[in-house]
């Protein structure tokens, strides 16, 4: 991409809030002594938000004629899988579709937004679970996404108001995944 994204810079902007604590699921990730269920049990916290999101911008008008059909929860899915993870405590829970495109694109830069720390990821669990399935992380579309979703959104957002939508949807979508990973941890007994 020749030029920044005015959105997405805007977005980095007005989201910075939630980033720490967005990021601190995935850059756990990167500790020495990273075990395969910590690393599962990232993978099945990500397949339970991204399964529905998939799901509910599929089913908004417009979406895929934009950004394309996302298909990561598949990626999820077969490593989740080659990791034996209990398909029991995979439930994903609900996300409607969308009523407008501007709101689709506030929520989808959420999930593209973490993809950009993959990487990092990667290569740790590779280094220290040489044997765990990877086809989530390795993802070499992750950057002509993010550039994609940049363009799309600086077409989408022409005005102020839808701007601003997209936006206001972000900070949903960073709350409602936040509220879902911390609801997905396991209770810490005397803390």
């Amino acid at each position: 991409m020749d030029c920044p994204s005015h959105t997405l810079l805007r977005l980095e902007l007005e989201t910075h809030a939630y980033h720490r604590d967005a990021d601190h699921a995935w850059l756990r990730l990167l500790a020495h002594d990273i075990t395969r269920a910590t690393y599962a049990d990232q993978l099945a916290r990500a397949y339970r938000f991204e399964t529905p999101l998939e799901a509910a911008l599929a089913y908004t008008s417009h979406v895929a004629s934009l950004v394309g059909q996302r298909a990561r929860s598949r990626r999820l899915a077969h490593d989740l899988f080659a990791l034996d993870y209990p398909r029991q405590r995979l439930t994903p829970r609900l996300i409607a579709p969308f009523p407008s495109v501007s709101q689709a694109l506030g929520w989808l830069y959420v999930v593209e937004r973490n993809a950009r720390l993959f990487d990092m990821v990667l290569r740790n669990v590779r280094a220290r679970i040489p044997e765990a399935p990877t086809e989530y992380l390795d993802d070499p579309d992750a950057v002509p996404r993010w550039d994609q979703l940049g363009q799309t959104l600086d077409r989408v957002a022409r005005t102020p108001r839808i701007a601003d939508q997209i936006i206001h949807a972000a900070h949903d979508a960073f709350r409602c995944a936040l509220d879902w990973y911390i609801a997905d941890q396991p209770l810490r007994r005397g803390a």
